[in-house]
């Protein structure tokens, strides 16, 4: 009989023990804030509570299914529509094809754009007003979850 409770209280200091490291763990997550850049320490802290977008920009008329705005033009204005509603981005260019409602392969430049901390309301206004710009049928729009930090070296 006395090992038998012996094993019951085995399993209950067990359980008790798992679930304290457990609530731990939980508190500390909830608690302690995470920060988006690191503290000089040479270590990275990174934040998950941003998503990252891209945008891919066709350069291509909707109308004519050629490029009429050169693409540094085109690439200006983007980053000048950019600006207005967000804080930073990366932009890069591509070359891309896909195949329309008729069948036919269009090859086109394409801008490549990444926003990592920008709301889906700032990348709404972009869009809407580069579709005007550039006179676009559509942008892809991408999202991933994504974590990141900004590094500022190691304190001296």
């Amino acid at each position: 009989m006395n090992e038998k409770k012996s094993k019951k209280w085995a399993a209950v200091l067990a359980l008790l023990i798992a679930n304290l490291a457990v609530s731990g763990f939980i508190i500390i997550y909830l608690f302690v804030p995470a920060g988006e850049s690191s503290a000089g320490d040479g270590r990275l802290v990174f934040s998950g509570d941003a998503g990252q977008y891209i945008l891919y920009i066709g350069t291509n008329d909707k109308d004519t299914y050629e490029q009429i705005i050169p693409t540094d033009e085109a690439r200006k204005i983007v980053n000048g529509i950019c600006a207005k509603y967000v804080e930073g981005y990366t932009s890069s260019e591509a070359s891309g094809g896909w195949v329309d409602e008729k069948g036919v392969l269009t090859q086109e430049n394409t801008l490549i754009y990444t926003f990592t901390g920008a709301g889906e309301e700032e990348l709404i206004k972009i869009m809407d007003e580069v579709l005007v710009s550039l006179n676009q049928n559509s942008v892809l729009i991408e999202k991933k979850d994504v974590s990141s930090a900004f590094y500022n070296g190691a304190a001296s």
